[in-house]
């Protein structure tokens, strides 16, 4: 077992866990196009297959690239094709796909660039790709770095407090930060036209409802797109050749 393997088996497990309880196709519903009964799906480092089982009941061929052996065993039991493969690695050899997912990965690996190039080859003519972004860095961030000294995010306080209290910036999960301006010049980068793009704005429920109540009138859905690299935790993307 190599390095990578070892710790996307054993760090990883326990958010896998977590993600498989919090993330459903629901997430990028809105963003899907329109795709033909059998038209194949490829779900990249898609955990245990919890946003895209929900394609598999829509008719769709969904294969889901996973490192992770437990999450494997889950996409089986899902009726997603299981495709084990490290993603720091080239893709083997499939058939072009009518729909890609990049959910929630590239801030995971060492080398986003490389992974949106392998993700795009795999698209055919017609295809979309849909990507998943946390930003960084937003107001709170900012915020949260200046009066802490630490990187990690405080979406993580999703995980509970006890997972949350392990992560340091020596360990976190997160190996790569970006903001709207980066993810799309990544798809440009690629030869990828965005096809379509959605901010979703902060979130501060956790420092309490006066704050929580403030950061809504700041950054809601109807300013966020004025000014996102400060607004914005995070950004979905639609992307096409």
């Amino acid at each position: 077992m190599s390095q990578y393997e070892k710790y996307y088996n054993s760090f990883y497990r326990e958010l896998a866990e977590i993600d498989e309880r919090c993330n459903r196709l629901k997430k990028i519903s809105r963003f899907l196009p329109e795709l033909s009964p059998g038209a194949r799906v490829l779900d990249i480092g898609c955990g245990h297959g919890s946003v895209s089982s929900g394609l598999v009941t829509m008719g769709l061929r969904v294969y889901g690239m996973e490192i992770n052996t437990e999450a494997l065993i889950s996409l089986q039991r899902r009726g997603i094709i299981p495709v084990e493969h490290d993603i720091t690695q080239p893709f083997p050899k499939m058939e072009p796909f009518d729909l890609v997912l990049l959910l929630d990965v590239l801030e995971h690996v060492f080398d986003p660039l490389a992974l949106m190039e392998q993700a795009a080859q795999t698209l055919t003519q017609t295809g979309k790709m849909i990507i998943v972004v946390p930003l960084y860095f937003d107001l709170i961030d900012r915020l949260h770095i200046l009066f802490t000294g630490r990187i990690v995010s405080y979406d993580n306080h999703c995980y509970g407090q006890k997972l949350y209290r392990r992560f340091r910036s020596y360990n976190y999960d997160h190996i790569r930060f970006f903001s709207p301006r980066d993810v799309l010049e990544l798809c440009r980068l690629v030869g990828l036209k965005v096809d379509l793009v959605e901010y979703s704005p902060l979130s501060a429920a956790y420092l309490g409802r006066v704050v929580e109540r403030l950061v809504k009138i700041v950054a809601n859905r109807m300013t966020v797109n004025f000014l996102p690299s400060l607004l914005s935790h995070s950004m979905i993307v639609r992307v096409q050749r």
